[in-house]
């Protein structure tokens, strides 16, 4: 789905309706109305005729302090300030609370074509949950050939070349006890500036396609406790053949990323060649970077007491061992 060209009330209504208990009121002709922005809005301000930053491009939510207001109007204040309201084209109106609509939004809403929604969830439950949702339907995403785990409470994405191994490593990975989240197609979505989250197609879900077994389903090999449904990216393990001609990392200090929708993510380059255990290299790489997270970096402790240890040997005094 392209979210700015496609998502509309009806889209909402049929994807979000028994979630968030929604019902529609009226204004049924304006369900094709589109929402082109995550982000709602309160229009307590446009009902007291303040409407220099009325956002009405945005979903529009009526809580318990809109509707009271409106209520404490008399019936021809209340039919002016609704009448200038919805002059402004609104994608639609959720009321929550399970708030009765009044008479006048009723008319207003099936003349201007803008959906009224009822729902009986308080108005922060509903902001919360339908904010969320449209963040994850607006959110920039892109599908990428590989394999993402949950390794020990770190998402970790394995690439690598057509018949390099990587569904055998993740099969292995989760045979140890880690948890799948996609095989061959994962879906990342970018949900703020640093965070990436994964997640498998719901055709696929749970599924790995091994070449010389086919298709397995493994939270019906390995129970439900090997399957996690989206996780973020906190890591990526590049399978690379084995090339002698490459110098490949041996000390672990400098970093390596690979920027995926503007988002910078940790990468290993890992070599295979027969004997090695690709699978502990990965479990190596995912505790690794939880180290890193935390602001630990052997390597760069070990270069630092390595030069301790040099300059305390050319000023003469006595270093520590260093064998």
């Amino acid at each position: 789905m392209n979210p700015t060209q496609d998502l509309t009330v009806e889209a909402v209504l049929q994807d979000r309706a028994n979630v968030l208990d929604l019902k529609l009121v009226s204004g049924s002709s304006g369900l094709a109305n589109r929402i082109n922005t995550p982000e709602l809005t309160r229009p307590g301000l446009a009902f007291a005729g303040f409407y220099e930053v009325f956002s009405h491009d945005r979903v529009q939510i009526l809580g318990n302090t809109e509707m009271s207001y409106l209520r404490s109007l008399s019936h021809e204040e209340r039919q002016r300030r609704l009448a200038e309201t919805f002059r402004f084209k609104m994608p639609c109106i959720i009321i929550t609370n399970g708030h009765s609509v009044p008479d006048e939004i009723t008319k207003l809403s099936e003349e201007a074509s803008i959906p009224v929604l009822v729902t009986s969830l308080p108005t922060t439950r509903l902001v919360s949950q339908l904010n969320g949702w449209l963040e994850r339907v607006f959110a920039p995403v892109i599908n990428i050939h590989g394999d993402l785990l949950d390794v020990y409470g770190m998402g970790t994405l394995i690439l690598g070349g057509s018949g390099v191994g990587k569904s055998e490593c993740a099969l292995e990975l989760i045979e140890r006890g880690h948890r799948l989240v996609a095989d061959d197609v994962c879906i990342l979505r970018r949900m703020s500036k640093e965070d990436l989250v994964g997640r498998s197609s719901d055709m696929l879900k749970y599924h790995m396609e091994i070449r010389g077994l086919g298709i397995l389903n493994i939270e019906m090999l390995f129970g439900v406790a090997s399957v996690v449904d989206e996780k973020r990216l906190d890591l990526i393990v590049q399978l690379e053949k084995w090339d002698d001609t490459v110098e490949y990392e041996r000390l672990g200090i400098d970093d390596r990323y690979h920027t995926i929708l503007d988002v910078e993510v940790p990468k290993y380059i890992i070599p295979v060649q027969p004997g090695r255990n690709n699978s502990i290299m990965v479990e190596m790489a995912a505790l690794s970077q939880r180290l890193k997270n935390r602001g630990i970096n052997p390597a760069l402790m070990m270069e630092a007491q390595l030069t301790n240890a040099m300059n305390s040997l050319m000023q003469g005094g006595k270093g520590p061992g260093l064998l």
